[in-house]
Formats: C-alpha cells, sequence, structure tokens
C-alpha cells in the first residue's frame, strides 16, 4: 500500500523485514517481478494503515512464510531515496516455531503470475554469495550476526538500493 504525500507526487511507505535466525541460518524469501532481476529480501511488506510495527512484522511472517512469528525488538532503520519513492525499512527480529511454507503476496492481483517463488533458511556463506536487498543490511548482518546482534548505531542510512 503506498501513500501519495503532498504536491511531489512521491510515493511514501515503511515496509518491515523480519529477521528470523534458526540453527544458524535466516529466512529469506525470493522475488521474481517483471523488469527486475530475481533478488531475495527477509520476509515482510508495507504497514498497513493503523497497524503497528510488530502486528505488521506477524502478519506478513504468516502471508509469507505460514509461521507464527512473535515480534521481539526492531534491530534496524534506514530508508530509500529514488525518484518518485521514499520507502522507510524498519527491519524488526521476530521468533518463530515450526516449519516453515512459501506463502503468497496478497498485494499481487487475482489471476497474475505470483511474485514470491522461493523461501529458504541462508547460513552466512551463501548469504555472502547472493543478492540480497537492500545490500547495506546484508553488509550489516553479516557483521552483527544473523540476529542482528547490533553493538552501534542502528539507523544505517539511505540508499536506492530497494
Amino acid at each position: 500500500m503506498s501513500k501519495v504525500r503532498g504536491d511531489s507526487g512521491m510515493d511514501f511507505g515503511i515496509r518491515v523485514g523480519a529477521v528470523m535466525e534458526r540453527d544458524g541460518a535466516l529466512l529469506l524469501v525470493r522475488h521474481d517481478k517483471p523488469g527486475r532481476e530475481p533478488y531475495w529480501v527477509l520476509p515482510g511488506g508495507r504497514l498497513e494503515p493503523g497497524e503497528t510495527i510488530p502486528e505488521c512484522a506477524e502478519r506478513e511472517i504468516a502471508e509469507e512464510t505460514g509461521l507464527d512469528g512473535h515480534f521481539a525488538r526492531v534491530l534496524y532503520v534506514s530508508e530509500f531515496l529514488r525518484e518518485g519513492r521514499h520507502t522507510v525499512d524498519v527491519t524488526a527480529l521476530v521468533e518463530a516455531e515450526g516449519e516453515a511454507a512459501l506463502g503468497s503476496d496478497p498485494e499481487v492481483e487475482p489471476g497474475s503470475e505470483p511474485t514470491l517463488r522461493e523461501l529458504r533458511w541462508v547460513g552466512p556463506e551463501e548469504l555472502r554469495e547472493i543478492t540480497l536487498l537492500p545490500g547495506h543490511l546484508k553488509e550489516r548482518l553479516l557483521r552483527d550476526g544473523l540476529r542482528g546482534e547490533s553493538r552501534g548505531e542502528v539507523y544505517l542510512g539511505g540508499g536506492a538500493d530497494a
């Protein structure tokens, strides 16, 4: 869901991504969207009006992975600025039990090709080799550990690699 703010015509939104770590691996989802190279992201999506960050994280986990997650805390905050788009990205630690299964993206039009294509637990070595967006989050997770045990600044800055 997007919101155009003011006269700028800019699409503004807040995205919540969930870090779920299990046995030294991070749960990621792969998207394949028309006109873009496939890419990996943390399970997550846009915050809906009236929804809290914990509610969004837990809802997105259920939609994309089938897991019943419990919000633990906010790990990082960053921003993405591109022509016509400003997204604030909140990365949250979510604890979840059970077996993950590829879910769906409810924003995809019925009858359209799904964009959510794969779900995988990825260890640090494989994480280094794949395209995880945003790139600065990937580097930070590799530095801080897959649970995001930050010992420094939680604001990761802005960029255009969303």
